[in-house]
């Protein structure tokens, strides 16, 4: 969905109505709407009205992480919130320094974002 906010070719912002983008998406106006106004407000996205508006990647998609939009999108990327780097919450009557289970997820953790921190909406296009 957000590759078609972007013209590669070109290096310029292309802009997409809605419709045209959840019609390729084959989503509901209204949730890709709801979608729009998090990415929005976030800066990865702006819109603008008009004939010729709509809505376009406000930078270019080698800048925008797939790591930001998940963390925008679902919240925490850790497996757990006792290893969560942006939303961390200590787990009741554990000894983090002694717990295998948080040990192997703070792994599962730094693998996933060794991945999701160096790809690109452009690894997407």
């Amino acid at each position: 969905m957000l590759t078609r906010l972007y013209d590669a070719d070109e290096a310029a912002k292309q802009w997409s109505s809605a419709r045209s983008i959840a019609d390729a998406a084959t989503m509901s106006v209204k949730f890709l709407e709801q979608i729009l106004g998090e990415l929005r407000s976030a800066g990865i996205v702006k819109s603008r009205r008009g004939s010729s508006g709509g809505h376009a990647l406000a930078m270019a998609p080698d800048e925008v992480t797939l790591a930001k939009v998940i963390r925008l999108m679902d919240g925490p990327i850790a497996p757990l919130a006792c290893v969560s780097l942006n939303y961390y919450e200590r787990c009741e009557d554990c000894k983090e320094e002694e717990c295998g289970l948080r040990r192997v997820m703070v792994q599962a953790r730094d693998a996933q974002l060794s991945i999701l921190e160096h790809r690109s909406l452009q690894d997407l296009i």
